[in-house]
């Protein structure tokens, strides 16, 4: 990426090549906020829906966008068409504005875990689930080789939890297995895979069956799964319609625990990982396994490689790999080992 040209503002980026020049012949500038506001107006579907998205007025959005065009020296949206469309421009541009925030979103990760590291903080990143079943075997050896580290365990089970890997200066995350391509310059290594089962209560027709429970039977019941409200569709509800099996969830929340508790209490049959399952037993509910044991969720280690730039970094590196699997977790072969 060129450098910052003197008097260029902050937060700004390099010429774009063949877009013409401003007066002055100064090379164009084109804002990372405007790069925001694009994609934002193409992933929500419109200017108003942008509009809430960045926490900016419509104005602004459309200002945003115009700005960009003109930079850029094409039409990136027909707002003649109603609804407004991208135009194939304006699709070919987007693949960029994508890469390019993503590129700067891994620096600005990688730096401010390399500033952590310095100052003997360690930031891990993983859900709630996670941070109680796998991480404090590993930390309590890692505090034991170094007793000045600091640790901060950021805990988060949204199905986007990796954009926090690009906004906190995460130094590793163990996370389920990101569907998307990792952001660039981040290293990653298959752990685990986590079987699906269901969770009912102890007097629960599942729990007399004496065998796994067909998925199929799974879509006459009413579901409680994890799932953050206006989100994605919840996790283990993509993974059954994977399977042909398409429904919905009664009822959703947030951490594991609390699907436990709502199934205890009656609201329909829970769908949860096998670790979730065990870190939730209670003598109110079971854990039943599905008849499919392929239904599982793979979760992986993430990392810069600043993180291997310091003794404490590489022992955190080490320990977190090396650990055993989580009860309820199926380990990963060597081969399947990236």
């Amino acid at each position: 990426m060129p450098g910052r040209t003197p008097g260029r503002p902050r937060g700004s980026l390099g010429p774009f090549i063949g877009a013409a020049a401003p007066p002055g012949g100064d090379d164009p500038v084109v804002e990372l906020d405007w790069l925001r506001t694009y994609l934002a107006v193409l992933d929500s579907g419109g200017f108003s829906a942008a509009a809430e998205q960045v926490h900016r007025s419509q104005s602004r959005v459309s200002a945003h966008i115009a700005a960009l065009e003109r930079t850029l020296g094409v039409t990136l949206i027909d707002r003649s068409r109603r609804p407004p469309r991208v135009t194939h421009a304006g699709e070919v541009f987007a693949g960029h504005a994508r890469d390019i925030l993503a590129a700067v979103g891994s620096a600005r990760s990688a730096v401010g875990a390399a500033r952590g590291l310095d100052d003997g903080l360690l930031t891990l990143l993983t859900t709630p689930c996670l941070a109680a079943a796998f991480l404090p075997g590993a930390l309590a050896k890692l505090a034991a080789e170094h007793p000045g580290a600091r640790f901060a365990v950021l805990e988060d089970g949204r199905l986007d939890v990796e954009r926090r890997f690009l906004d906190d200066g995460v130094a590793l995350a163990v996370l389920p297995t990101l569907a998307a391509p990792a952001a660039p310059g981040l290293r990653s290594r298959l752990l685990w895979r986590e079987p699906v089962c269901a969770v009912v209560p102890a007097d629960h027709r599942f729990a007399r069956l004496g065998r796994p429970v067909p998925l199929q039977e799974l879509g006459d019941e009413p579901l409680v799964v994890v799932g953050a409200a206006g989100a994605a569709a919840p996790e283990a509800l993509d993974l059954l319609a994977r399977r042909g099996v398409v429904t919905s969830a009664r009822a959703t929340a947030d951490c594991p625990r609390t699907v436990a508790a709502l199934v205890g209490a009656g609201l329909g049959v829970g769908l949860l990982t096998g670790v979730a399952a065990g870190g939730v037993a209670s003598g109110e509910t079971v854990a039943v396994p599905l008849a499919d044991p392929g239904l599982t969720r793979p979760v992986s280690a993430y990392w810069y490689d600043v993180l291997l730039d310091t003794d404490l970094g590489r022992a955190l590196h080490r320990e977190v790999l090396a650990a055993p699997a989580p009860p309820g977790a199926i380990p990963a072969e060597p081969a399947g080992q990236a």
